[in-house]
């Protein structure tokens, strides 16, 4: 019982550990992807509001639906 016990607390260390770990890692890229999404989504926006059909060309190139 008592090596079961110590096993379950080691995996569960371990576990937490490298939970830790992928998360210091994939969190900052993740905050950048929101960053840049933000950035690109106020972009098109703007672009929307000064020139329309300049944006509907590039959604359409940028969905593929352009035809090329």
């Amino acid at each position: 019982m008592l090596r079961s016990l110590l096993v379950l607390l080691t995996v569960g260390l371990v576990g937490m550990a490298v939970t830790g770990f992928i998360f210091s890692l994939l969190m900052p890229l993740a905050a950048l992807a929101v960053k840049i999404g933000v950035i690109l989504l106020v972009g098109y926006l703007i672009l929307r509001l000064v020139k329309p059909d300049m944006a509907d060309s590039l959604r359409d190139k940028v969905t593929n639906r352009g035809g090329s």
